[in-house]
């Protein structure tokens, strides 16, 4: 498989069947998107769904030594793309113990794929509420509207059930705390080889908790995590953990007392300690600036599945190579090059600046290797001799 045939391969488009159960959902927006899904299925491409796992499912770092592992690279090869339908290969051996864990993350990476292109959120308010006891897993907001959701993946089919009734419950006790929001959705989705047709399960019933995860403050937080995840998904591990720290500290400034131009200073002033004791500086290196059509792009390329130090998670699986000998695959996860410099300004109107980015003004219409998403990332894969 050469570069022109994987990019063919991961631009074809998937369409899972969908069914809705305990339907509650009103016949108005948002939710008017939804109606018809039982008719249509719904679709995506494989680079939306690798995009959608790595971006949302890259760590938060707890230690500058945090890297995340290159998902799409693993996902890549994980799953066949090119079988009668969108699942697992049969020619990779799974370790039972991990196929719940690969399965949540497909789960989250199709939720996530369904909030963005039916309710049209953005990728940024898009991300894991912070709490403990029964709750659901995401949020997500547009202007005057704030949305929950439970994101679940599985393997078997007969598990679906089991993980709406879970998250029926959820609501029930989120309902009992009398909170209520615009939209409640539970979506689990199966995918099992690729010679089983996949299906995603919808879930409404009546259903309210959260407010804490909707503030003004709250939406500076959940957007500093979402490009904590984004710089480790881009490979610069202490940029990510600046803007973590910098989510901690709003987390715990319980008082408020710290205003936005404080939190960028202290940022950049994390930042910088961060590249000071960043042991690994082989990371930062590996960072590289592409050139696609007259715009800059800073990113990596990979060539593996997991960070080369992360000998726990070693020969978990045995991936079978899509390409021949003398050749390997290299992925590119990068950023705009307007949204790095914003993240790793020393200004101190980053956050706000961030905010009025868009890709509007990048193109990269007609070009069959790279792709650009919402949240100004951007993935190209190919296949070199070497």
């Amino acid at each position: 498989m050469n570069t022109t045939q994987i990019n063919q391969l991961l631009n074809k488009t998937f369409n899972i069947p969908v069914e809705i159960r305990h339907n509650s959902f009103p016949n108005n927006n948002p939710y008017a998107a939804i109606a018809n899904l039982e008719n249509t299925g719904f679709s995506f491409t494989g680079k939306e769904l690798l995009h959608a796992i790595g971006s949302k499912i890259a760590s938060l770092p707890s230690s500058n030594r945090d890297e995340s592992i290159r998902s799409a690279y693993l996902y890549i090869n994980l799953l066949d793309f090119n079988g009668p339908y969108l699942g697992y290969n049969q020619n990779v051996s799974i370790d039972t113990d991990l196929q719940t864990n690969r399965s949540n993350e497909i789960g989250i990476g199709i939720g996530c794929l369904i909030a963005n292109k039916i309710f049209n959120v953005n990728w940024d308010t898009l991300e894991p509420i912070k709490g403990n006891g029964k709750r659901f897993d995401y949020r997500a907001t547009n202007p005057g509207q704030n949305y929950v959701y439970e994101f679940k993946g599985t393997k078997h089919r007969s598990k679906q059930n089991e993980q709406i009734t879970n998250g029926i419950s959820k609501k029930v006790d989120m309902h009992n705390r009398n909170e209520n929001y615009d939209v409640e959705l539970i979506i689990s989705a199966h995918l099992n080889y690729s010679n089983f047709e996949p299906r995603i399960v919808l879930a409404d019933p009546p259903f309210d908790g959260f407010e804490n995860a909707f503030s003004e403050r709250s939406e500076l937080l959940y957007q500093l995590r979402h490009y904590s995840r984004i710089a480790q998904f881009i490979g610069n591990i202490a940029l990510s953990r600046a803007l973590y720290q910098q989510s901690q500290l709003l987390l715990r400034d319980n008082n408020e007392n710290i205003n936005i131009d404080q939190l960028d200073e202290l940022g950049y002033r994390i930042y910088d300690r961060e590249l000071t004791l960043l042991k690994d500086k082989k990371l930062l290196e590996e960072m590289t600036t592409v050139n696609i059509n007259n715009n800059d792009f800073i990113g990596r390329w990979i060539t593996d599945w997991i960070p080369s130090k992360d000998f726990k998670k070693r020969k978990i699986y045995e991936i079978p190579k899509i390409y021949e000998q003398g050749e390997r695959l290299e992925i590119f996860q990068g950023i705009t090059d307007d949204h790095y410099k914003v993240l790793s300004s020393t200004e101190t109107n980053r956050i706000r600046t961030l905010k009025e980015i868009s890709r509007s003004s990048v193109n990269l219409e007609n070009h069959s290797e790279f792709d650009i998403f919402g949240d100004g990332t951007v993935m190209s894969y190919r296949i070199i001799k070497y």
